[in-house]
C-alpha cells in the first residue's frame, strides 16, 4: 500500500533546543492570545473588504480587456507609458531598499523583521548563473545563524555531487539506526544497531520478533525456498550476490517473505554501516524486481543491515546452535517511525507520467541536455553555510505530498471551483502588484530581468526550446481533452454541431474553460500551499534552534507569499499557534494574490 508520508526536515547541524523561562512562556502566551483575538475580530471584515475591492476592480478591468477598442497608436503609447512608469518606480524602490534594511544586499533579496527576529529572503531563478552569487553575497554580508533552502532532503541528496570517498568513512548517528535485542542461549540479552530499509517505516510501531535462520545453501537470499522454510523467523543473509548477480535488498525481501520469513537481517560486506538508508534504487531496477516478483508495491517485510562484525558473529551463533542442538538466537525490535520520502513502483510510474504529460519532465530534460545547472543556488547556500559553521536546512515538502496536492487540486469540487473564480476576480490586483510592487515586497519582475541578463547563450537556447516543447505537450493534452468533451456533448445531444468549424470552436471553448479552472488550482497546489508549508518550517526551525537571523533561499514565485505571511504572523513560535487565523490576517485573499 502507498501510505501518505511527509518529508522529515533535517539539518546539517546540531540541535539547539529553545529554552524559555516561565515568565517568557507566560508573555508569549499572552501575546498569542492577544494576536488570536485581534485576528478573529478583523479577519471576517478584511475578507469582505478584499472581495468587494476585487469585484469593483474586475468590472472595469474585464470590460476594457474584451469590449474597448484601442487604436494601435494609443496601445503603443499606453505600453510605453506603463513601461516608463515601471522603471521609474523601481529606481525609487532601489534607492530606499538598502537604507531600509541597513545592509548592502542584492536587489533580488527581501527583508522582514518581527520581534527581534530577522529574515533575509533571496528570490532566485533556478537556472540563473547570478542566483548562486546572490546567495553567497547575502550569507557573507548578513552573517545569519542558519540558512534554509527550498528543497526536501531527498532532492538535496540527489543534487549533491558524489562525495570523495574519505579514508575513514563517516558513521551513522546511533539515534538514526534501528535498535534490536539479541537473545542467545546462556547469554544476557544484547542490543545491536542496524541501518534501516526505506520501506521499514510502513510498519512503524510494530514488533518483529523470532528466531534467526541462516541457510548456507542460500547465503545471499536469492532463492525462493519452497514451503515455510523460515517458519515466521528472521532470515539472515549476506549482502549482494555471487558473480555480479542482480541482488537488491527488495528482491531478497520478497523471496524471504514467500519462504515464511517475518523480516531479514543482512550481513554487510563492509566494516561500517552506511549513513543513508538502504533499499533505494533506480526505476529500471525496481521494474526488474517487478518482473521477477509480479509485485510493484513495497517489499512485504522489513529489512535491516547489520555491521559485518555483528552479522558474522550472529551467523556463527546460528551455526553453533544447529550443531549443538540448542535454541537458535532470538531477535526482537520495534520498527522505528521514518518520515523519509518513499514511493512504490506504481507511484513512481504515476509521478513519472505526470511529469511527462504536464510538460515539466520535458522542460527539465531539455535544460539538463544542454548541461545547464539547475538549482545551483541551493548547493551554494549549503557550501556557504558550512564555511561559516552554521546549519543549512530543508524547508520544502516532499514529492509525495506535492503530487498528492496537485492531483486533488484539479478535481472540480465546489471549493476548487470557488477558488478559481475568486482568483480570476483578484487578477487586476495581482497585475498591479506585479507591475508596481509595494516597497515591502520583492520585485519579482525586476528580479527575473536581472537574472535573465546573466543567462549565457546556451541557457537562452535551452530555455526557449524547453518552453516551446513543454507548451506543445500541454496544448496537445488540453486539445485532446477538449475534443473528447466536444464529442461527448455532440453524441449526447447536448449540442448540435453542423460543420467542422463549429466543432473546432466548441473544442476551443472547452479548452478555455479548462485552463481558466486549472491554472489557479495548479498555482494553489504548486506555489501557494508550499508557501504556507515553507513559512511554517521556517518558523518552527527558527524556534527550535532559537535563532535570530535567517537567510532563506527560494524561487522568485514563492518569495512574496512567504514574506507576506512573515509580516502578518511574525517569525516567532507564536505564529505556529495561529496558522489558520494567519490566513485571515492576509485578508483571506485568493492564492494568486500572493504571487
Amino acid at each position: 500500500g502507498d501510505r501518505p508520508t511527509m518529508a522529515n526536515v533535517s539539518s546539517t547541524g546540531s540541535e539547539l533546543p529553545l529554552r524559555r523561562s516561565a515568565a517568557d512562556s507566560d508573555e508569549n502566551s499572552a501575546r498569542s492570545a492577544e494576536s488570536t483575538s485581534s485576528q478573529e475580530e478583523g479577519g471576517g471584515g478584511k475578507r469582505s473588504m478584499w472581495l468587494l475591492l476585487d469585484i469593483a476592480a474586475s468590472i472595469p478591468f474585464w470590460y476594457f480587456m474584451f469590449f474597448v477598442y484601442v487604436p494601435e497608436w494609443a496601445g503603443w503609447t499606453m505600453f510605453g507609458s506603463i513601461l516608463l512608469s515601471m522603471i521609474l518606480w523601481r529606481i525609487y524602490r532601489a534607492y530606499g531598499l538598502s537604507a531600509q534594511i541597513g545592509e548592502d544586499i542584492p536587489y533580488t533579496c527581501g527583508y522582514v523583521k518581527r520581534r527581534g527576529r530577522e529574515m533575509f529572503l533571496v528570490a532566485t531563478v533556478h537556472i540563473s548563473p547570478r542566483a548562486p552569487l546572490d546567495v553567497e553575497d547575502v550569507i557573507d554580508k548578513t552573517a545569519p545563524d542558519i540558512a534554509m533552502i527550498e528543497l526536501d532532503d531527498e532532492r538535496l541528496n540527489r543534487m549533491r555531487d558524489a562525495p570523495d570517498v574519505p579514508e575513514t568513512p563517516p558513521e551513522p548517528r546511533p539515534d538514526q539506526l534501528q535498535a534490536l535485542t539479541l537473545q542467545q542461549a546462556g547469554q544476557e540479552p544484547k542490543t545491536l544497531r542496524a541501518q534501516r530499509a526505506l520501506w521499514n517505516g510502513e510498519w512503524a510501531g510494530d514488533t518483529v520478533s523470532g528466531h534467526v535462520v541462516y541457510d548456507e545453501d542460500n547465503s545471499f537470499g536469492l532463492k525462493q525456498q519452497p514451503g515455510n522454510k523460515y517458519e515466521g523467523g528472521l532470515a539472515l543473509v549476506r549482502r549482494g550476490g555471487q558473480d555480479g548477480d542482480f541482488a537488491p535488498f527488495s528482491l531478497k525481501a520478497h523471496y524471504a517473505y514467500h519462504s515464511g520469513a517475518s523480516g531479514i537481517l543482512v550481513i554487510n560486506s563492509k566494516s561500517r554501516l552506511p549513513v543513508e538508508r538502504i533499499g533505494g534504487s533506480e526505476l529500471k531496477d525496481d521494474f526488474k524486481v517487478f518482473c521477477k516478483t509480479s509485485n510493484c508495491g513495497f517489499p512485504p517485510i522489513p529489512v535491516l543491515l547489520l555491521s559485518r562484525t555483528d552479522g558474522e558473529k550472529l551467523r556463527e551463533s546460528c551455526a553453533t546452535s544447529a550443531i549443538n542442538g540448542v535454541a537458535a538466537p532470538q531477535v526482537e525490535f520495534i520498527v522505528m517511525a521514518d518520515n523519509y520520502p518513499r514511493r512504490t513502483l506504481r507511484k513512481r510510474l504515476c509521478q513519472g507520467a505526470g511529469l511527462i504529460f504536464s510538460g515539466i519532465g520535458l522542460l527539465y530534460g531539455i535544460i539538463q541536455f544542454f548541461s545547464v545547472d539547475v538549482g545551483a543556488e541551493f548547493l551554494a547556500a549549503e557550501e556557504a553555510a558550512q564555511a561559516r559553521g552554521i546549519p543549512c536546512t530543508c524547508i520544502d515538502v516532499d514529492l509525495n505530498l506535492f503530487w498528492s496536492r496537485l492531483g486533488w487540486s484539479i478535481v472540480p469540487t465546489p471549493r476548487n471551483l470557488l477558488n478559481s473564480l475568486l482568483s480570476w476576480l483578484a487578477l487586476p490586483r495581482v497585475c498591479l502588484q506585479f507591475l508596481y510592487p509595494p516597497r515591502d515586497n520583492i520585485d519579482v519582475a525586476g528580479s527575473m530581468v536581472l537574472h535573465a541578463k546573466s543567462f549565457p547563450c546556451k541557457t537562452w537556447i535551452a530555455f526557449i526550446l524547453a518552453g516551446f516543447c513543454a507548451s506543445k505537450v500541454t496544448s496537445f493534452l488540453l486539445r485532446l481533452i477538449g475534443m473528447t468533451g466536444e464529442a461527448a456533448a455532440e453524441k449526447s445531444g447536448a449540442v448540435t454541431v453542423e460543420t467542422d468549424e463549429d466543432r473546432d470552436v466548441l473544442t476551443d471553448y472547452i479548452m478555455l474553460l479548462l485552463q481558466m479552472y486549472i491554472m489557479p488550482q495548479v498555482y494553489d497546489s504548486v506555489v501557494a500551499s508550499r508557501d504556507e508549508d515553507m513559512y511554517q518550517s521556517i518558523v518552527k526551525q527558527g524556534a527550535e534552534r532559537n535563532v535570530k537571523r535567517v537567510v532563506v533561499v527560494v524561487g522568485a514565485g514563492h518569495s512574496n507569499g512567504i514574506m507576506q505571511r512573515a509580516r502578518a504572523r511574525g517569525l516567532g513560535p507564536a505564529a505556529l499557534q495561529t496558522r489558520e487565523l494567519g490566513a485571515a490576517a492576509l485578508g483571506a485573499t485568493p492564492p494568486a494574490v500572493l504571487a
